[in-house]
Order: C-alpha cells, then sequence, then structure tokens
C-alpha cells in the first residue's frame, strides 16, 4: 500500500511538471549549466577551494586528477538517499533531477578548453557570478544542487539545526580541507569567490519577486484608481485617511507594481495632480494573486 502510494506522488509530480512546474524544469536547467560551467572553466584551471560537495570534488581533482564528475555524482546520490526521508517530495525530486543533469553536463564542459585569465582576482569574481546566478536559478524556484543543502535540510528536520549557520561551519571545514591540495592564496581566492557567489545569489533570488510598493494621497484617488486598474491592469486598496494640516476626509491608494509600471504610474499622476504626494518603496517579496503563489512561498 506505502508503495503504491508513493509511486501516485511521482506520478503526481510529474503530471505537475508538464502542466504547473514549466518553468521549474527551465530554471534549474540552465542554473544547472551555468553552475557546471563555473566549476570546469573558472575553478579547476586556477585550482580555487570550494564549499560542499563541490569542494570535496575539487580537493580529490587537484590531489589525483580525479574527474570533479564522480565526487559531485556519488556524493549528492548517497546524500540523497540519506536524507530522502527528511526532504519534501518535490525537493527531492527535483534535486535528483539536477544531480543527473550535473553529471551529464560536467563531462561535456571538460571536453573544451577555456581562456586563461591572467588576474585570479577576476576570475574569481567571475566564478562567484556565474556560479551565484546559477544557484540563484535553483533557489528561486525551491530546488537545490544537492550535497550539503540536503544535509542542511534534513539536519532542520530532525535536529533542529540552524540552516545557514550549518552551512557554514561545513563549508569552513571544507575550506580548512582545501590546505591538504591547494596553497594559502588559492583557498582565500576560493573563499572571495564563495563570498561574491552568495551575494549573487540574494540578487537572483529577489530580483525576480521585487516589486514596488505606491501609498498614493490624492484629491483625484477614484481617477488613479480607474487608470491602475483599466490601464496598468492591477488592483489597489483603498485606505480611508485624513489630512492632518486641512482636517479633511480622503482615499488613499495603497498599490504593488512591477517596477516596469512605476513610470508610467508617475507619469499619469503628475499629469493629473501636480499635488498629489506619493510614497514609493521596494518590496523584496509579494505573495498572493497577481504575484508570486502561495504554493511557492
Amino acid at each position: 500500500m506505502g508503495e503504491r502510494t508513493q509511486r501516485g506522488r511521482v506520478a503526481d509530480f510529474l503530471y505537475r511538471l508538464m502542466t504547473e512546474e514549466l518553468d521549474t524544469l527551465i530554471s534549474t536547467t540552465i542554473g544547472t549549466v551555468l553552475t557546471c560551467f563555473a566549476i570546469i572553466a573558472l575553478m579547476m584551471p586556477y585550482k580555487f577551494a570550494s564549499g560542499g560537495v563541490t569542494g570535496v570534488a575539487l580537493i580529490t581533482n587537484y590531489l589525483w586528477g580525479l574527474s570533479p564528475v564522480w565526487v559531485i555524482t556519488v556524493g549528492n546520490a548517497l546524500l540523497l538517499l540519506w536524507g530522502w526521508h527528511y526532504l519534501s517530495m518535490r525537493f527531492a525530486l527535483w534535486t535528483l533531477y539536477v544531480t543527473i543533469l550535473t553529471s551529464l553536463v560536467l563531462p561535456i564542459f571538460e571536453m573544451f578548453r577555456y581562456p586563461v585569465i591572467q588576474e585570479p582576482l577576476l576570475a574569481a569574481i567571475l566564478g562567484g557570478i556565474i556560479g551565484g546566478i546559477g544557484y540563484g536559478m535553483l533557489f528561486r524556484v525551491d530546488a537545490s544542487s544537492g550535497g550539503m543543502d540536503v544535509v542542511s535540510v534534513a539536519a532542520r528536520k530532525r535536529w533542529g539545526a540552524d540552516i545557514g549557520t550549518m552551512s557554514l561551519y561545513i563549508n569552513l571545514v571544507i575550506l580548512l580541507a582545501s590546505f591538504v591540495a591547494v596553497s594559502l592564496e588559492e583557498i582565500l581566492f576560493g573563499a572571495l569567490m564563495l563570498y561574491v557567489e552568495t551575494l549573487t545569489i540574494d540578487n537572483v533570488v529577489h530580483s525576480f519577486h521585487r516589486r514596488t510598493q505606491a501609498l498614493i494621497i490624492s484629491g483625484r484617488a477614484p481617477e488613479i484608481k480607474n487608470y491602475i486598474m483599466t490601464d496598468l491592469e492591477r488592483t489597489a486598496t483603498l485606505i480611508p485617511a485624513k489630512g492632518a494640516y486641512r482636517d479633511t476626509p480622503l482615499e488613499m491608494l495603497l498599490v504593488i507594481l512591477p517596477r516596469r509600471q512605476v513610470a508610467s504610474l508617475k507619469r499619469y499622476i503628475a499629469s493629473l495632480d501636480p499635488t498629489a504626494f506619493v510614497i514609493f518603496s521596494e518590496v523584496s517579496e509579494v505573495v498572493g494573486e497577481g504575484f508570486k503563489s502561495w504554493l511557492r512561498a
């Protein structure tokens, strides 16, 4: 009975993959290709250290010339098998997909030669940016490259460990272990690359969901509301308010917009009511109808 239920969950996931998760498929595929490129073209030629399973794979490559595909594939598979019961079905299956795709893409990139960047600092920054974009594309759709992400998630569910702290300690240990294969300078370049990668991941993840919030105080609120709903095809919230100076009641509009529509709203308000008072602020994420689904929150 349990096996039949498990098969049903897998079948349900595959159905949703073809109907609801096409964006996830595209994002994980592109993200995985970018991370594989960063490993082969921008880490290995400069003997940079790294964290996670990738860091272990690089150490074995620098010491014995072993292709990183073996350590990454086997390591991810073993960790995924160990942590399977602590992961959601969606997270586990997307992690499995990324692991399989990584094992196919890494050998392809190993077949090519890449231009050498004479300044290692620039190589570390570029590697961090490309790798960060790749991992960011995975994380923004709630997928994972496997490895220590699986350990962190499983540890949180089993022992209540903090994911960020857990990942930091694991990566620190692996970076320090890189002393057996690379110099202190190459470890520092690897640490810099991980730092740039982290900053890039944050920007990629948040940029897809970042919106602009506008609070509009105007005597012509009904017309502005109609413009927002008709021309911008958005909705707004009307908030009763009272001006402190004139002590007169009025309506304040609260609207959340994609950044590309902000300029249009500004132009309309400026032409309609130059005396309007508008506050614009950036919001990192909006969940609800018309924006990010609660299923992805």
